[in-house]
């Protein structure tokens, strides 16, 4: 087996957790885990552990993704990437077809930092995805927003926002302010 990044090195089987192993590149470190490795390892953890908020693991490591497409090393075929979101800025890239994945050196660290180590399956999916793409839409609205306010116009506007929508008397505030008298 080949690394998909560097091509050449051979990769190495290394144990990522106890009872999961990886295959990964002495060159890139980057790692390999085919999907039967990593379902056997979800079925002997079957619990699901809280998501952390990217402030409650400051030691998450920094990842830099290689930014090139990449072939399975198993049967050759294309790998595909799907954006994990929530507050990680990077994609693991899996195979259609024998359905491992390949993550950038730093990644699985990343994701355990998080708690989402144990929800990589769900990554693939396309309620996960569908998360992400409303994610990522939200926040280039907010920075647009921010833009054409100003950062201290966009603060007070949301802060007015906020108080309204938790009124009791909403309604009737709305009212008020969107007919003119």
């Amino acid at each position: 087996m080949r690394c998909p990044v560097c091509k050449e090195p051979e990769l190495n089987t290394h144990q990522l957790e106890a009872d999961l192993q990886s295959r990964d590149c002495p060159r890139c470190h980057g790692r390999w885990v085919p999907s039967y490795e990593y379902s056997r390892w979800r079925e002997a953890h079957p619990e699901d552990l809280p998501e952390r908020a990217p402030e409650e693991a400051p030691d998450a490591p920094e990842v830099t993704e290689s930014g090139v497409g990449k072939l399975c090393p198993e049967c050759g075929r294309i790998l595909l990437p799907y954006k994990v979101g929530h507050g990680l800025p990077f994609s693991l890239d899996r195979c259609g077809a024998c359905g491992g994945f390949w993550m950038d050196a730093n990644e699985w660290e990343a994701l355990k930092a998080r708690n989402l180590h144990d929800n990589v399956h769900s990554v693939f999916g396309q309620a996960w995805q569908r998360r992400v793409f409303e994610e990522e839409q939200a926040r280039r609205r907010e920075e647009r927003l921010r833009e054409r306010f100003g950062e201290a116009d966009y603060a007070e506007v949301r802060r007015i926002r906020e108080w309204l929508w938790s009124h009791p008397r909403r309604e009737e505030l709305l009212a008020f302010l969107t007919n003119p008298e």
